[in-house]
């Protein structure tokens, strides 16, 4: 069976491999490195990259909190994401974080974030 589409389309071992590489960069919190891994695919002219490249750092960095934060883990969790329904597979993480309160304590926090890729036949077709 084969399918049309507008996107650059992987083969199946680079979709493997690209899979792989992402959750890697999902789990080091690195957005420097989800960039490279873009465009060693050369997946950076897909339509909505930009837009997500601009929101990575949101996601990936804690620039915004006030006093120092430590990263405990990250993982994956099981995601009940919308977009599974239209045949996407969603790799959701959650990251464990902690930040300085007052005298020697500190205060833990949890942030959710989901990746999730269109693949078609085994082949990635889209991602966001």
């Amino acid at each position: 069976m084969s399918f049309k589409t507008t996107t650059p389309v992987l083969t199946v071992d680079q979709t493997k491999l690209f899979l792989k590489q992402m959750d890697l960069t999902c789990r080091l919190l690195d957005v420097t490195i989800l960039k490279e891994v873009i465009e060693r695919f050369e997946l950076q002219n897909l339509e909505d990259i930009p837009e997500f490249l601009q929101d990575a750092p949101e996601k990936f960095e804690f620039r915004k909190e006030t006093k120092p934060v430590q990263i405990i883990e990250v993982l994956p969790f099981s995601s009940r994401c919308i977009a599974c329904v239209f045949g996407k597979t969603v790799m959701g993480y959650i990251i464990w974080f902690s930040v300085e309160g007052p005298g020697s304590t500190r205060i833990n926090y949890e942030r959710y974030f989901a990746m999730n890729y269109l693949i078609v036949e085994d082949r990635l077709t889209d991602f966001g």
